[in-house]
């Protein structure tokens, strides 16, 4: 089993590896890792003692002591939030330290990268997001609309089904009407195309805001 890389989230390499190593093993105690992955046994706790801090494990009651690995889909969710988190304290402080930036647009390309961008917009989003959302990015986005509801206005329908929609989204239209958002009437994004052919456009072009009210409103 490949080791998950967690170091893009403030995870050690020796963390990353460690929280492979619970994924393939189970509940285990750390003389059990440091064995499973041939590390020093003070090291193998130091990195069990930071996944429980960090969320991505955690010890369970009796003795020995156990650890196991948080489920992924758990985890990806708790580091989206703690990404939403950060994003939003850079955001206010960007705005609190800069001049008014000029309108920019910008393209990103791939399964992966749409969401993440849409997981951004959403998550920031602090009066209103409207639109139309493809159902296949509904999932791997859920967790910046549940943090976008408690604080936004929103106005979204799914372009196809989707099995729980939480509450959160509006009655669905056909399946393959364009995902197109506009977040707190100056930002929007647009995508285009599935699967790993999914292409997305978000701009803070004022025009562009305007066509997409525009469109929206013939759209919904």
């Amino acid at each position: 089993m490949a080791t998950v890389d967690l170091t893009p989230f403030g995870f050690t390499p020796t963390e990353s590896v460690v929280y492979s190593a619970l994924l393939r093993l189970g509940p285990a105690t750390g003389y059990g890792v440091s064995r499973a992955t041939r590390l020093a046994r003070a090291n193998a706790y130091a990195a069990l003692a930071g996944l429980v801090d960090r969320g991505a494990a955690y010890r369970t009651a009796g003795r020995p002591v156990q650890y196991r690995p948080t489920d992924p889909q758990a985890l990806l969710a708790h580091l989206a939030a703690q990404q939403g988190e950060a994003l939003d304290r850079l955001s206010r402080a960007l705005e609190n330290a800069s001049q008014p930036a000029e309108p920019e647009t910008r393209v990103v390309a791939g399964a992966r990268a749409v969401a993440n961008l849409i997981q951004q917009l959403v998550a920031r989003a602090d009066q209103a997001v409207q639109g139309i959302l493809a159902a296949e990015l509904w999932r791997p986005t859920l967790p910046a609309w549940r943090r976008a509801a408690t604080r936004a206005v929103l106005d979204v329908r799914l372009a196809g089904e989707s099995s729980d929609t939480e509450g959160i989204t509006k009655s669905a239209v056909p399946a393959g009407t364009p995902t197109l958002l506009l977040i707190d009437d100056s930002r929007v994004l647009t995508v285009a195309g599935t699967g790993e052919q999914i292409t997305a456009l978000w701009s803070t072009h004022p025009l562009i805001a305007t066509l997409a009210r525009a469109a929206l409103r013939t759209l919904t």
